[in-house]
């Protein structure tokens, strides 16, 4: 409760540019329209879970599951405004939990939490938690919705708010919602997005009739329309399995999203100043150029430059990085194979026992907040200095690099009129890693056949890749770890971590009797038993160009990768995977739905950043 109050103290103080309350008080602001609307629904959330708590409590089945059904979709309904108020309220409601927290112990892997613990105690299918865990999680979430409602008339919940609300909840619904990523079980995420979408509009519906600037009507009215057509195109088609989703995206949910920044723009809306990677001017996530590739720059990296630019791409193909003068980025990261490493795991230096795993493509990394197969980089910067320090890849570490690059005059001339600020001449590791993450952030391709399509380019992907994608997004479940747009771990609409996963891979291919990989992932970094074989989500982008696949090279082929998710990972393959992640339900894909896929996955192919090497 202290922590949803202070989250309500920030929301005031951003909202109003007011001093922070003093200590013990907290200002009540009269209700707008949209808190009005914002209120009732929390009071319906909590009618519903009452009731909820009523049937589990008798022991009536089919009117519990009902219930849920019920709770849930009131849940869904507020979700944009408790997604942005009370983000951990809202984790704590619908999960899974985040990794990691402050205030409690690591806990494993994709954790459930409220909604989803009791989906699995209700609905067949579901790995029962137990009749006293799912008591304590009805009340649990009926007390912390009682204790959240009782603090709103603390939220003064201004119309700019709801608005930046309104366009966090419609990429979160486009790109989670419709994958079914809170929804395992009941098959139920088509209808509770209309519920979230119709939940919108109420509340537009109250800031358009109540005190809205009436210069801005066609606008509001507009919107109004747009979420209004999103809902009846839901409600149209229910069903997870059959609903045309880049239908829906294109005709539906980037109309709602450029609605909601035409108002925005009309009431001269302009978003903070800060460094996120969905930049705040762009309506959608599909919009060219929505992505800041700078975003997860430490601070000590300048904007980068032409020059600076130019200088990391001489370096990326630069041998004396390397101890051994011999290697060079490029060897590893293969700009004519989208900046990957065709072998299962790349050659160690002379000498050396050899790389541990796989090394993954760099077209894109700049739009991941951690870096590496297990997480351990923050940015890339702190990854070209782990790789020019490892034994097995580069040697030495970026100071000794530096010193070799130093005894060049040329290098020293040009990292001066690069950085502007070496008047000496003098060049140190720090200078060596901002060029290269320079270079490396300019690797960024977002306008594949899949881009135009979903923009509205109804010619630029087959049919074959237009069904792979409802497929990718419906019943291959790819979606729930491979989220739109980017294709890797970090979801939106924050992108503020990286997920990883436990699907337990095997060692190797062949043989009726596979046996699991030893590599430990995360856990070798956190030391977190239950991340034992955890990895980061790789990006999809340009994969069919990147092959071999899983953090072992062990996969030669997309089709071997999608055969061993239509089993079930591991454990589908019948290997003992503690904490799998990944469900170990078959998929039944038949024959056309993984030819599908791969057409898909093809039609995300984006090789048009610059990559060829400098000439001498």
């Amino acid at each position: 409760m202290v922590a949803v109050l202070a989250l309500i103290g920030r929301r005031i103080v951003s909202e109003h540019r007011v001093k922070p309350p003093l200590a013990g008080t907290m200002p009540v602001y009269p209700a707008s329209p949209a808190r009005e609307s914002f209120d009732l629904g929390l009071d319906s959330l909590g009618q519903r879970l009452e009731t909820l708590e009523r049937e589990i409590s008798a022991g009536r089945q089919s009117s519990s599951r009902t219930a849920f059904l019920e709770a849930r979709t009131a849940y869904k309904r507020v979700e944009s405004l408790l997604e942005w108020y009370a983000p951990a309220l809202a984790s704590a409601m619908n999960g899974p939990l985040p990794e990691e927290s402050e205030d409690r112990p690591a806990a494993r892997l994709g954790a459930p939490a409220g909604f989803q613990i009791l989906e699995e105690g209700l609905f067949p299918g579901g790995m029962s938690p137990g009749r006293d865990s799912i008591g304590a999680t009805i009340r649990s979430m009926r007390e912390s919705v009682a204790g959240f409602r009782a603090l709103t008339r603390y939220l003064a919940v201004p119309d700019t708010s709801v608005l930046e609300a309104f366009r966090a909840e419609l990429a979160r619904i486009t790109a989670l919602g419709m994958a079914g990523f809170d929804v395992e079980l009941t098959g139920n995420s088509v209808p509770e997005a209309a519920a979230a979408i119709d939940g919108m509009r109420t509340i537009e519906t109250a800031m358009s009739r109540h005190g809205a600037d009436a210069r801005i009507e066609d606008s509001w009215h507009r919107l109004d329309q747009a979420l209004a057509s999103a809902v009846a195109y839901l409600r149209r088609n229910p069903r997870f399995e059959t609903i045309d989703r880049l239908g829906f995206i294109v005709d539906c949910a980037n109309p709602a999203a450029r609605a909601v920044a035409a108002v925005r723009r009309e009431m001269g809306v302009h978003s903070p100043r800060l460094k996120r990677l969905w930049r705040p001017e762009a309506a959608t996530m599909f919009d060219g150029g929505a992505f800041d590739a700078s975003a997860y720059a430490p601070d000590f990296s300048p904007p980068p430059t032409p020059r600076l630019i130019e200088l990391g791409r001489r370096l990326f193909f630069e041998p004396r990085l390397s101890s051994t003068g011999d290697r060079t980025c490029a060897s590893c990261h293969h700009p004519n194979q989208a900046f990957a490493e065709p072998r299962q795991r790349s050659a160690g230096l002379t000498g050396s026992t050899g790389v541990l795993r796989n090394a993954p493509t760099l077209l894109n990394s700049a739009l991941a907040p951690a870096l590496f197969a297990d997480s351990r980089g923050a940015s890339l910067e702190a990854q070209a200095e782990l790789v020019l320090a490892s034994p097995a890849e580069m040697g030495a570490g970026a100071e000794a690099a530096a010193g070799r690059l130093h005894a060049d005059p040329r290098y020293r001339r040009d990292f001066a009129e690069a950085l502007e600020t070496r008047a000496d001449g003098s060049i140190n590791g720090r200078d060596v890693r901002i060029a290269l993450a320079a270079y490396v952030r300019t690797l960024v391709g977002l306008d594949a056949p899949f881009d135009r399509a979903v923009r509205g380019d109804s010619t630029a992907m087959s049919s074959e890749a237009s069904r792979g994608f409802n497929l990718f997004m419906g019943k291959g479940r790819c979606a729930t770890c491979h989220f739109l747009p980017l294709f890797n771990g970090t979801a939106p609409p924050d992108f503020v971590r990286s997920e990883m996963e436990i699907i337990g891979v095997p060692a190797t291919s062949a043989g009726m009797r596979p046996h699991l990989d030893t590599d430990p992932g995360r856990a070798a970094i956190d030391r977190e038993a239950t991340h034992t074989g955890a990895f980061k989500v790789p990006t999809l982008r340009n994969v069919a160009l990147t092959a071999p696949y899983m953090h072992n090279g062990v996969f030669s082929s997309l089709r071997e990768v999608i055969d061993f998710y239509n089993r079930g990972g591991g454990s589908g393959m019948g290997l003992r995977v503690p904490g799998q992640t990944l469900s170990a339900r078959p998929l039944h894909l038949t024959r056309r739905d993984r030819n599908d896929l791969i057409a898909f996955l093809r039609a995300l192919t984006d090789t048009s950043s610059r990559n060829e090497a400098p000439m001498n």
